[in-house]
């Protein structure tokens, strides 16, 4: 799938002057760290380099961006028009939000899925990166010659923490374990980033995951496990959007459960559906069917409120438990 090696995406970085890095909707801390770490080191390097995500920032992740939560084209420097356009962990055009529209203009893609849809001119997919990190972190450590700042070395590590869940996913290879070494050498502070990953959350967080769990329907004997959130449980619990990125994980760790689907409603009437499995069972596959994608232990898609049920039934069929 690959069209370019990385010793190219470094020629290719480093021959334009005006850089935009799209991160994808509903930002995670991989896409997060991958963009900013790219940009930090463009930015050390002269590039005049900045990221753009559709949606904002979870609060919860704003410790790897100092703070900031809004990085849309709207703020970006008036009359500013980027010579060369960069995705980082984006599987599709969907996954660029409202600024699907964009994709076909993305000058190279790097990305990890294996469910890559091809919508750039040059891509960089390695489906073996346990994070899209794993890919930046070979960029920015021959762009700045084996000597990465402890900021960018931080900003790689939390994004592998986070896409392996602490080192404990199946995606964590031995090569994970070398980059992540490396990265603590370099000084990135793994206890107080897995503290800010794993050990820290809101009151809104902890009561949308209690709210999750408390509206939980099992099938297949517990193997599976579903949950869903509406805009209206939301405005009636007080909690946002940004409050249930964990809610998957939440369920998904109940004893015996090999599948675990959540959905929530986003905007009025269309949903994000989330999966995990823990099994034999490939969720980007099934995922795939409604446009969406990802790994086979994760991955997620988009339905109307009309298609909600059915496409949960067909996750559950799809499954083929006892």
């Amino acid at each position: 799938m690959n069209n370019i090696s990385i010793n190219s995406i470094c020629k290719m970085l480093m021959k334009h002057s005006r850089i935009i890095v799209f991160m994808h909707e509903n930002p995670d801390a991989d896409t997060i760290g991958s963009c900013f770490a790219l940009v930090y080191t463009m930015r050390s390097l002269g590039k005049t380099i900045f990221p753009v995500c559709a949606d904002k920032i979870p609060s919860s992740l704003t410790f790897m961006t100092d703070g900031e939560r809004d990085f849309s084209l709207d703020s970006l420097p008036d009359g500013f028009e980027p010579d060369l356009r960069v995705s980082v962990d984006i599987a599709s055009p969907g996954q660029f939000g409202k600024y699907k529209d964009l994709a076909g203009r993305v000058d190279l893609a790097m990305d990890h899925h294996a469910t890559h849809d091809s919508f750039a001119s040059v891509q960089y997919v390695d489906a073996a990166s346990s994070a899209c990190a794993e890919i930046i972190y070979r960029v920015v450590n021959r762009l700045l010659y084996g000597d990465i700042p402890q900021k960018t070395a931080a900003l790689l590590y939390a994004a592998i923490a986070a896409d392996t869940g602490g080192f404990r996913y199946a995606n964590t290879t031995p090569y994970t374990y070398k980059v992540a070494a490396k990265l603590i050498e370099y000084g990135a502070d793994h206890a107080e980033i897995c503290h800010n990953l794993f050990e820290c959350k809101s009151k809104a967080a902890i009561a949308a995951e209690a709210f999750a769990m408390s509206n939980v329907t099992y099938f297949c004997g517990g193997k599976i496990v579903y949950t869903k959130i509406t805009l209206a449980d939301k405005a009636e619990h007080g909690f946002e959007d940004e409050d249930t990125y964990d809610v998957i994980n939440t369920i998904r760790r109940v004893d015996g459960v090999k599948v675990a689907i959540f959905a929530r409603e986003r905007e009025p009437g269309q949903y994000k559906i989330s999966t995990r499995s823990a099994c034999e069972v490939d969720v980007a596959k099934i995922c795939s069917a409604f446009g969406g994608g990802g790994h086979p232990g994760a991955a997620g898609c988009s339905v109307s409120e009309a298609e909600l049920d059915g496409a949960v039934k067909r996750i559950i069929d799809e499954c083929r438990f006892e």
